[in-house]
This record gives structure tokens, C-alpha cells and sequence, in this order.
């Protein structure tokens, strides 16, 4: 069963009254979702020039992505651009949509989504020296509820290393689901696999390949273990164009 499909199933679910159990698989999906088809498209290969933040490949930026799912699906997204070279939003064939405000800085303020499954809003809040993002804060709005959702970055020697994704339960806030990746890179700085640590869902691993230009050319990405039609493939076009802002900061896998 697709991520989409066991979405439409728990939304269904959700006209009847919630038990704890239905309350915390429609919170995993939702989340699944947010992970799968948002929270990780923003994705450049790494950043050669600190001083120059076009994702390591001058010139290029993202064009387009498409993501087949082990369950047959497939997603495709387009980008768009504001004049400054700061991302504009993504538009995807299903009809949802991210639209991102930057700062003047080039960094990033706000990133909304929004879709058939619920819509979510997140807020920079804090960055450090280097103007990589260190926390970010919001909300994802469905039929079931608000829940409260943070993003948490720690980076080692300029590089991102983890990325933890929680979302609390405000009718229980001893209820949490936490999303925690981990990167890897070879010798020549480039992000090679990244761990998923799902507390619920429990562990995948994603595998990078790249271009001969080193523009990122496509994510494997496994299915949780008990759930093997959630891998997927994802893969990008590149075109000319300069990017302000190094999205591989923001990219969780």
C-alpha cells in the first residue's frame, strides 16, 4: 500500500471518532507524508565556496524531481524562482504546493505546504554564524487536529550531520513522534547515505548517486522495515541558474 493511499484510508478514519491507536497511525502518516513529499525536496549537493551558496555546481540550480514510489505511484514537482535567486515554490501534480519567504539575507523564513492530507507551516527561528538554519517551528493543521511540529539542525565541521523532526500530540503531550536523519559523506564532502531513525515506523537508509557535473542525480530511498512499498526513487533535473541559498542545509536526506 502507497503513503498516498494509506493517507486517503486514515482520512476516511478520521469521520469517526479517534481511538489512541487510529489517533497515532493518521499522526504517522501525515508525518510519512510531510517527510516523503515535502520536507525533503529541497535537495542541492554540497557547497564548495561557503562564501557562494549555489549547492557546490556554479550555475545550477533544481528544475524539477520526480519520485516513484515502491507502490507504483509517482509525484513530480516543478520549481520556480524569485528574481534574487531565492525559491519561490514547488508545484506538484497532485495539486499541492510549497511556498517558501525568505529573509533579505537570502536565508529562509517560512516554508508552507499545502495538501489533500493537511497543511503545514514552518518558521525559521534561528541560525548560526554561517547562516545555516539551527531550528525551525510550526504547525500541521489536518481533519484531526493541530499538532505542533520542530525541526532541529546540528552540524560538524560546516556540515549538516542530523536532522530531527518532532511532533507532539497536544491531547497528549506524552506522545511523540520523532524523525531523526543522519548524513554521511565520502572524502570529497558529498552526501553519500543518510540514516532514518523513525520512532514509530522504525529504520530506512537513503543512497545518493550524482552526475559527472556533481549536481545531485537521484535518491534510493528503502521502505521501513514491516513496510516495504514506502521506499521510493527520486530523481532531478538541473538547469541554469543561480541559487542564493544552500539547500542541502535543509534537505533531510
Amino acid at each position: 500500500m502507497t503513503t498516498t493511499n494509506y493517507l486517503e484510508k486514515e482520512n476516511v478514519r478520521m469521520n469517526v471518532k479517534f481511538s489512541m491507536k487510529r489517533l497515532l497511525m493518521s499522526m504517522t502518516a501525515i508525518m510519512m507524508a510531510m517527510v516523503t513529499f515535502t520536507a525533503c525536496e529541497i535537495l542541492n549537493p554540497k557547497d564548495d565556496d561557503e562564501n557562494d551558496d549555489n549547492g557546490g555546481v556554479a550555475g545550477k540550480r533544481l528544475k524539477s524531481t520526480i519520485i516513484t514510489e515502491d507502490g507504483g505511484e509517482i509525484q513530480s514537482g516543478q520549481y520556480t524562482y524569485n528574481s534574487d535567486g531565492t525559491l519561490k515554490r514547488i508545484d506538484w501534480n497532485s495539486g499541492a504546493y510549497d511556498i517558501y519567504t525568505s529573509n533579505p539575507d537570502g536565508t529562509y523564513q517560512k516554508w508552507e505546504n499545502f495538501n489533500t492530507h493537511g497543511d503545514m507551516v514552518l518558521v525559521y527561528s534561528s541560525y548560526n554564524e554561517n547562516k545555516k538554519p539551527l531550528k525551525a517551528e510550526g504547525t500541521i493543521i489536518n481533519s484531526a487536529g493541530t499538532f505542533p511540529i520542530t525541526y532541529d539542525f546540528s552540524y560538524q565541521n560546516g556540515r549538516l550531520i542530523s536532522h530531527v523532526q518532532t511532533m507532539i500530540d497536544p491531547n497528549d503531550p506524552s506522545f511523540s513522534i520523532v524523525i531523526t536523519f543522519e548524513p554521511k559523506y565520502d572524502s570529497n564532502g558529498r552526501r553519500t547515505t543518510t540514516t532514518e531513525t523513525h520512532n514509530i515506523m522504525g529504520k530506512r537508509q537513503y543512497t545518493r548517486a550524482y552526475n559527472s557535473d556533481g549536481t545531485l542525480q537521484k535518491v534510493n530511498a528503502d521502505g521501513y522495515a514491516g513496510y516495504p512499498t514506502t521506499g521510493f526513487t527520486q530523481t532531478f533535473t538541473w538547469e541554469d541558474g543561480k541559487s542564493t541559498v544552500n539547500f542541502e542545509d535543509h534537505a533531510c536526506y
